[in-house]
């Protein structure tokens, strides 16, 4: 169903542009829909270029198009290897199986070549696709926090997960 493959900023900002023109896309994310390809563009360029972090396009297989992103980025706390992570995924594929296997294939690598202890992921409370996403896919809720969120002007609960690499392997 899914490709995963380095950004190329060339080659995916129309269709990263397209999608992110969804007002749906922002309602959670604290960002607006790009003024242009161009703009749209510079995020992928500036999304590339970093340094401490690992980021993928999703690309469906059928018909080669980028319809998602994702993020990975590991850090050593006290002896443990813990990843942080993200994602975007077009509106058009959501609940259609894209961010599962891309979950899926990420994790994998995450755990089985980086050498993960834990992955470790946040959203809004109220945002219930997202916290049901993180369930389904193992995490466990770990923790709330108050913080401030620009989209909806106002402090807002937000949710921390952790998957252990045990509790993955299992699955």
């Amino acid at each position: 169903m899914v490709l995963l493959r380095p950004l190329d900023p060339d080659r995916d900002a129309q269709d990263y542009y397209e999608w992110n023109l969804d007002p749906e896309m922002h309602v959670w994310t604290g960002n607006a829909p790009f003024d242009s390809v161009d703009a749209a563009r510079e995020e992928l360029v500036r999304f590339a270029q970093m340094q401490d972090v690992t980021m993928w396009a999703i690309e469906d297989r059928q018909t080669h198009r980028m319809v998602g992103r994702f993020f990975v980025c590991i850090e050593n706390r006290d002896g443990r290897l813990i990843a942080g992570e993200g994602n975007r995924i077009a509106r058009a594929c959501w609940r259609k199986g894209h961010n599962r296997e891309a979950r899926r294939l990420i994790f994998d690598y995450v755990f089985n070549a980086l050498g993960a202890d834990a992955i470790e992921s946040e959203c809004w409370t109220a945002n219930v696709n997202s916290r049901l996403s993180l369930l389904a896919h193992g995490f466990r809720l770990v923790g709330e926090s108050t913080e401030y969120n620009s989209n909806h002007q106002q402090p807002m609960p937000k949710s921390h997960f952790l998957l252990e690499r045990g509790d993955w392997k299992r699955r």
